[in-house]
């Protein structure tokens, strides 16, 4: 019980300090943000969707595509990076089904430099007739 108190104490002592917990173990909390790099929205026979943008210090990149009516998605993407004299660019391609009801999300690789400013830019190319929907995030 008195441990307890003790906790409680030091706890409200702290926050009288304007001191949080993570003041006081000696680190900053976390403060990680989601950003809209981009989206496309398109739809027809033949269309294809392109988004790209800036994200600054990435911790990750993501893509999420689904299509109405639901078919297969073609997505290529790249990811050029560049932090001072480091610079690097990675690119690939995958194939997913998708539909309104089922919206599929991948993580794009970061690349080598992606501790400074990375423009990711993907292209989207449904394999039917309809309507796609693209968007483009990171976590920074």
């Amino acid at each position: 019980m008195k441990r307890i108190a003790l906790i409680a104490g030091t706890a409200a002592l702290l926050a009288g300090a304007g001191i949080t917990a993570a003041d006081a173990a000696g680190g900053q909390p976390a403060s990680i943000q989601t950003v809209n790099i981009g989206n496309c929205t398109t739809e027809g026979a033949f269309v294809s969707c392109s988004v790209q943008g800036d994200i600054a210090h990435p911790l990750s990149i993501s893509v999420q595509v689904w299509a109405t009516p639901a078919q297969q998605i073609d997505v290529t993407w790249g990811d050029p990076c560049v932090n001072g004299f480091t610079s690097g660019d990675r690119n690939g391609s995958f194939k997913v089904t998708a539909g309104a009801t089922h919206k599929v999300t991948r993580n794009i690789p970061l690349s080598q430099g992606a501790r400074g400013e990375c423009t990711p830019i993907v292209l989207v190319n449904p394999n039917g007739t309809g309507r796609i929907h693209v968007i483009l995030f990171g976590r920074n």
